[in-house]
């Protein structure tokens, strides 16, 4: 028995020996892949650097397996044929046949592990993202980087709308659609991608994305009259030019033009096309005007 309790203790010291102090960090917001990461483990501060536990990596689907007895965590990105090897209180990892040095080792928290969110994201090719004034941190994992740089820098306005339309988005609406024959239509400015209407019936929906993210920032219903409306949120200011893309109930066709004014386009989908995104076609003449650097 009295072995038994040695071998614990020492154990219990080796590790307390590697450890260091773990703080409370600042709260800050964790974007992965433009999904707002809600953690039950909080962030925590080390020698100056975040520190965040492996499980809210989760959606960049990293492969994680703890080995209790020699305290490791072996972690492994899909596609990747690279393992990284954590041990924790060390800051050497292996990474293939790769040492990598850590600016802090692994550490345990509350039963979690914890490690340096740029170190751990970096690893995998992931592009990181500080962004101080909002204390938010925005990841992109290897696989998605080309997208956003579409998204965002691309001169393809059609993409980079079809982009916008598929990010998640974990706002909700609190009205709905009351019309019995439901169709859809998305409604840009004019050049732009960033923000846009999603028209499902007589619900409207006015997103923008800032920082990755999608947000849900004005909802309306139309009523039979078509002059007055329910809705909540804050109504954007009306733009001098809006292009549409609308999807026919019958037969599927997509109806495109300028709103308020112009003959409208009817034309067929290819017959390979799937989901919706696929009725954003091109508008001749539309140049892009809301690219980031």
């Amino acid at each position: 028995m009295k072995r038994i309790f040695f071998t614990s203790m020492l154990s219990l010291v080796m590790l307390l020996t590697f450890a260091i102090p773990l703080s409370a960090a600042p709260s800050i917001q964790l974007v992965i892949n433009s999904e707002v990461v809600n953690s039950d483990a909080p962030s925590v501060s080390v020698a100056e650097r975040t520190m965040v536990s492996l499980a809210s990596l989760k959606p960049l689907k990293l492969s994680l397996v703890w080995n209790a007895s020699q305290k490791t965590v072996i972690v492994n990105a899909p596609g990747v044929k690279e393992k990284l090897v954590l041990t924790i209180g060390q800051k050497e990892a292996s990474y293939g046949e790769k040492t990598l040095t850590l600016d802090v080792p692994a550490q345990l928290n509350e039963n979690r592990v914890v490690v340096p969110l740029r170190f751990i994201s970096e690893a995998f090719n992931a592009e990181v993202e500080w962004i101080a004034d909002k204390n938010t941190v925005i990841i992109r994992s290897a696989d998605q980087v080309e997208t956003y740089k579409k998204l965002y820098q691309g001169t393809d306005l059609v993409a980079a709308r079809k982009i916008a339309v598929n990010l998640p988005s974990k706002d909700e609406n609190t009205l709905h659609n009351t019309e019995e024959g439901v169709y859809y239509q998305y409604i840009f400015p004019e050049g732009e991608a960033l923000r846009y209407y999603s028209v499902v019936g007589n619900l409207l929906t006015y997103y923008e994305i800032k920082d990755d993210v999608k947000h849900l920032v004005w909802e309306g219903v139309e009523e039979d009259s078509r002059k007055k409306m329910k809705e909540k949120g804050k109504r954007p200011s009306e733009d001098k030019t809006q292009y549409y893309f609308l999807q026919e109930r019958v037969d599927h066709s997509v109806t495109y033009g300028k709103v308020g004014g112009g003959k409208p386009v009817t034309q067929a989908l290819p017959k390979d096309s799937t989901g919706l995104s696929a009725i954003i076609v091109p508008i001749s003449g539309e140049v892009r005007k809301d690219q980031m650097k």
